[in-house]
């Protein structure tokens, strides 16, 4: 299986080497319930008793060619919940601490979900964290599975009693979620200085709702404020090419900008309309923009919030930075893609 960025491939023997450089980091392997892995050796052994079985791969990372974590379906026997019905599956996953935070998990396992609910006839599909595995459980969030219920005294693979959470997806949320994302498709104009007031209401309503999850509420309230002074939207206007993204009802679901150097300036999405392809497609316009434009090279300064988002379409960290908001300074990254 394959995605825009991995290969899903079922374990190899001569992967041992790729898994120990990953596995035996003990940031990995117990807040999911296993050891840390001892030895090339050691991770041999796994890759032929445990990542052999049916419908467990490996996370392949193109750019490197290399397995960087792991991804499995898993059923009857093998499911932690007592709750499991027939036609039921649980998903498991982890990744390498260098590759966190990229949006790789993710990307693997929405794949997963595609073969379970549309090849293999699953119905609803599963999916447990332990507790104080937030890293965990936000993937699920963002692949769209919902909490359901905490089992405690959970006696964990490592010997110790821990409590564990679940969260569910069925075969009709996914299918309505992915009806819904590849149908909308939203109308783009260029943005004036008529819509100014909506642009500030959509970016301080954004950045106090939707980055508040990566920056603390002092932090996106300083942020929030550079949208309060009208002259400044007008001098963004005159210096960059603004596109606006427009649903239905003509209200605004985003907007982005670009300036003829090739410096994608703002990209911001209504809190409402978060996950739902905004994003990508006013990406997918202002790119446009720069190839129109002739430039070879996009840079663009990204917030903590959409960094996974941007790394998914092709763009890669040239830097972290602290750059100032209004009164204070906020981590970003520089970052940039190759048109050409």
């Amino acid at each position: 299986m394959e995605t825009e960025r991995l290969i899903l491939r079922p374990w190899r023997e001569e992967d041992a080497l790729s898994l120990y450089k990953y596995a035996k980091n003990p940031a990995v392997g117990p807040i999911a319930g296993w050891p840390p892995h001892t030895s090339v050796e050691n991770s041999r052994e796994v890759i032929r008793d445990i990542l052999s079985a049916p419908e467990t791969y490996a996370v392949v990372l193109k750019e490197i060619n290399e397995p960087v974590g792991s991804v499995g379906i898993m059923f009857g026997d093998s499911v932690h919940s007592a709750d499991m019905q027939e036609g039921d599956a649980e998903i498991g996953y982890w990744i390498g601490v260098p590759h966190w935070g990229k949006g790789l998990i993710p990307e693997a396992v929405n794949r997963l979900l595609r073969r379970c609910f549309e090849e293999l006839g699953v119905k609803r599909v599963w999916c447990g964290y332990y507790d104080g595995n937030t890293k965990s459980r936000r993937v699920m969030d963002k692949c769209g599975f919902k909490f359901h219920h905490t089992e405690e005294g959970k006696l964990s693979p490592l010997g110790d009693v821990r409590t564990e959470h679940f969260t569910l997806l069925t075969k009709e949320d996914f299918l309505k979620e992915n009806c819904k994302e590849t149908k909308l498709v939203y109308a783009l104009r260029p943005l004036e200085e008529k819509d100014i007031p909506e642009m500030q209401h959509l970016f301080r309503s954004t950045v106090l709702n939707v980055n508040l999850r990566d920056y603390t509420k002092e932090e996106v309230a300083d942020w929030a404020s550079c949208g309060d002074d009208l002259l400044h939207w007008k001098e963004l206007l005159s210096q960059h090419h603004f596109i606006g993204a427009f649903d239905e009802q003509d209200n605004m679901a985003g907007f982005s900008s670009m300036n003829k150097e090739g410096y994608l300036h703002s990209m911001f999405v209504h809190k409402d309309m978060q996950g739902r392809g905004v994003a990508t497609q006013l990406l997918s316009e202002v790119e446009k923009m720069a190839k129109a434009y002739g430039v070879t090279e996009i840079t663009s300064e990204i917030s903590l919030t959409a960094k996974s988002f941007f790394e998914q379409k092709g763009y890669k960290v040239v830097k972290s930075q602290k750059c100032r908001a209004n009164q204070l300074e906020l981590t970003n990254f520089v970052m940039c893609k190759r048109l050409f």
